[in-house]
């Protein structure tokens, strides 16, 4: 009998079988490209922690001591101040804003403080401030547009212009040409409240320059005669009142639409001149819908026909005394 015969025999199987085979050495080749290999990614690890550890060092820097970092970067004086704004603000006012030595260096700035000065400005929505080296530094600017004017009474008691925008702000302006101011309408019947060094914005004053901006486009005839838009009865009944040059009064409601209620109005307009006797119109209420009220008064009691009553000068939250102890 075979000794294979006797291992099947006995239930044992190949795998069994002891193979002692002593692994091959390896050769010098293949021990010089290993370690060449461990030599790349040392090397590797150490620049990509010398740039992890220069780029915290610099940021920390950046913080702490600025003028040390402009030591180690090549930056020569501010010579340029670049202006890019779709407004009316230009270089010359943002130079007199920021007031920077001559001898400041781009990489000196604080950019987020000069930024932050910009943005105080009320007529400045946004700014962006960069660097562009050698000597630039870049300036961007989305300014707020007016839609409406405002009389703020200031510390010596006297009238002064402020703009308001869409979203509320109330602002003074710079640069903004006088034909264009002439053709804003003034505002009545807001309350301002006071915020910081200025004023907290306008609520409501989205829907009105929806009205305004609707008007200007589609009936810029109606709109050239607006006077004064009142906004004292916005809140608690949804209506905001024109005073034009001819009509004392024409309520809007901010709950239908505007294009529609301005086609009624002019209109409404056309028919008054056609009639045989024309008179004067003191109101027109367009915030009932279909059905619009209108109320005029004769020729000839046209001189006695009392006007609605507006104040421009809004109402101002009062100054705290100081009192001596």
């Amino acid at each position: 009998m075979s000794s294979d015969s006797a291992a099947i025999k006995s239930g044992r199987s190949w795998r069994e079988i002891r193979q002692e085979v002593k692994p091959r050495a390896m050769s010098r080749r293949g021990r010089r490209r290993r370690r060449l290999e461990w030599f790349k990614i040392t090397l590797l690890c150490l620049a990509v922690g010398g740039v992890i550890a220069g780029g915290s060092f610099a940021y920390s820097t950046w913080h702490r001591d600025r003028s040390a970092l402009a030591l180690m970067v090549k930056s020569e004086p501010v010579r340029e101040i670049s202006v890019i704004t779709d407004g009316t603000l230009g270089r010359e006012w943002v130079e007199e804003l920021f007031m920077l030595p001559r001898t400041s260096t781009l990489m000196e700035l604080d950019l987020p403080k000069l930024r932050d000065r910009l943005e105080s400005f009320g007529q400045v929505r946004r700014a962006v401030v960069t660097r562009r080296f050698p000597d630039m530094l870049v300036v961007t600017l989305q300014e707020r547009t007016p839609v409406a004017r405002v009389q703020v009474e200031d510390h010596d008691g006297r009238l002064q212009q402020y703009f308001v925008a869409k979203d509320g702000a109330v602002y003074a302006g710079v640069n903004y040409d006088a034909k264009m101011i002439a053709t804003l309408p003034w505002l009545d019947g807001v309350r301002l409240a006071r915020a910081g060094q200025g004023f907290a914005p306008i609520a409501g004053m989205d829907t009105v320059a929806d009205l305004l901006v609707t008007a200007q486009l589609q009936a810029p005839a109606l709109y050239r005669e607006w006077m004064i838009v009142s906004l004292a009865h916005l809140a608690d009944r949804d209506e905001i009142i024109v005073k034009s040059q001819d009509i004392a009064e024409i309520v809007f409601s901010r709950t239908q639409d505007f294009f529609k209620q301005l086609a009624r109005l002019d209109y409404i307009t056309d028919m008054a001149k056609q009639m045989p006797e024309p008179g004067q119109i003191q109101s027109i209420n367009l915030a009932m819908g279909g059905q619009v009220p209108v109320k005029v008064a004769p020729a000839e009691a046209a001189n006695h026909v009392q006007p609605a009553h507006f104040d421009l000068q809004p109402v101002l939250p009062k100054r705290k005394e100081s009192r001596d102890l």
